[in-house]
């Protein structure tokens, strides 16, 4: 379902253009629409980042979710706009806390970073990949291959962390617990409570543009 008129319209001329079946209209609509949505929101997200000061750190959070999303899945909202909500307002508001949270000293990340590289680990082991039931995993080999790719992707990231607390960059700490905080969040992604969120997020409407 298309929620931008002029995905709707770009799509029924490039349709007529390149003399496709009119089924595929509404499937180059929404390719077109989820295209818009997805740059337009990394964008904006970033400039947001930009003015609050916290460019790096969201970066850093964008980067790694973007690895585990596409490795380890998790709970993610039926719409677009939903998931573009939750990304702008997520992802600074982390980064903001990494700032005030790399104040607290080195013991207190540490302790942090243990907690949260232990609670990844083990919801990677226990749970990932999650799948939808719009797009099921059904393969096995499949299965297997994303989780050892999910554990790849947080070996680095653990990797990351301990060596930005050896680093003297200006940084290095906001990326840090930036890092930290995200794999919590990842970790709730995966669980049943991540999902539990999204089901309330999917409960906001919007105006579709509905098909004639």
């Amino acid at each position: 379902m298309s929620y931008f008129a002029i995905s709707k319209n770009l799509a029924g001329f490039l349709t007529e253009k390149a003399g496709l079946a009119h089924e595929k209209e509404s499937i180059l609509a929404y390719a077109i629409e989820m295209t818009v949505i997805t740059l337009g929101n990394t964008l904006f997200t970033l400039l947001l980042a930009a003015l609050l000061g916290v460019l790096p750190g969201v970066l850093s959070c964008l980067v790694v979710v973007f690895l585990f999303r596409h490795t380890a899945g998790g709970a993610h909202s039926n719409s677009p706009w939903r998931c573009a909500a939750v990304t702008v307002t997520i992802y600074p508001a982390m980064a903001l806390s990494a700032v005030y949270l790399a104040g607290l000293g080195a013991a207190f990340i540490d302790a942090l970073s243990a907690v949260a590289l232990l609670l990844g680990l083990s919801a990677i082991v226990v749970l990932a990949p999650v799948d939808s039931p719009s797009a099921p995993i059904i393969s096995p080999y499949r299965r297997k291959k994303l989780k050892a790719l999910s554990l790849a992707v947080f070996t680095l990231t653990a990797a990351a962390v301990v060596c930005l607390r050896q680093s003297d960059w200006v940084y290095a700490s906001q990326i840090r617990v930036c890092l930290i905080l995200t794999v919590l969040w990842i970790s709730f992604m995966l669980g049943k409570p991540g999902h539990r969120l999204m089901c309330l997020v999917d409960r906001i409407k919007f105006k579709e543009v509905r098909d004639s």
